[in-house]
């Protein structure tokens, strides 16, 4: 019995240190993006995905399976299409070159949710991020054309793991993807929703 209790007291012990080591901590995250258009933004503006993006988290440990914070990116998105034949005008047609560009800055309050906590060697997560998404859209039929800056409402969910680099490390790798939809309302386009996979490494501030 007493044998019993002191394994039980070691293993609270050790739960509770866990628990503590999570609690407080401020982690950031770097990842590498790519990300594939959906829907509309496919099939109106631009149809091939994206290798040149990247995001940062900032989360803070509420506890040691829940965290909260903030999340910033950048991902650039553009394609030129084929010289066609393209209505200008009144009975006017004029053969040019397309190109598309569009950028989006995401600026989210974010929220994590890791279900088996820190200790874990392989740690599942799930995501969901609110906030602005800072979107810039250029068109060039020809030589003319011009770019459209505006902000809209960006919603995000996703999911992923994240793998410690060793035993009792605080950083390691994690791998995710996340599906992002980004509004935007200019010249009869909606939005520029699209799904990201992503790739980085994770750290401990303080």
């Amino acid at each position: 019995m007493k044998a019993l209790k002191s394994l039980l007291f070691a293993i609270f012990i050790f739960s509770a240190a866990q628990l503590h080591a999570q609690r407080g901590v401020v982690n950031m995250s770097l990842q590498y993006n790519y990300a594939l258009p959906l829907g509309s933004f496919k099939t109106d503006v631009i149809s091939k995905g994206s290798p040149r993006g990247f995001t940062g988290d900032i989360l803070y440990g509420v506890s040691d399976k829940f965290s909260v914070g903030l999340g910033l990116g950048f991902q650039d998105f553009y394609e030129k299409y084929p010289r066609a034949l393209y209505n200008t005008g009144d009975k006017e047609v004029t053969s040019a070159v397309l190109s598309n560009s569009v950028q989006i800055i995401p600026l989210l309050a974010k929220a994590e949710f890791s279900p088996l906590g820190s200790a874990a060697p392989v740690q599942p997560y799930i995501t969901a991020g609110a906030g602005l998404g800072v979107s810039s859209f250029t068109q060039y039929l020809g030589e003319f054309g011009g770019t459209d800056n505006a902000g809209g409402l960006m919603l995000q969910g996703g999911a992923g793991i994240k793998v410690p680099f060793g035993k009792y490390s605080k950083a390691g790798f994690r791998l995710g993807a996340n599906y992002n939809m980004v509004s935007y309302h200019h010249d009869g386009f909606s939005n520029f929703n699209n799904l990201s996979f992503q790739g980085g490494i994770y750290f401990p501030l303080k």
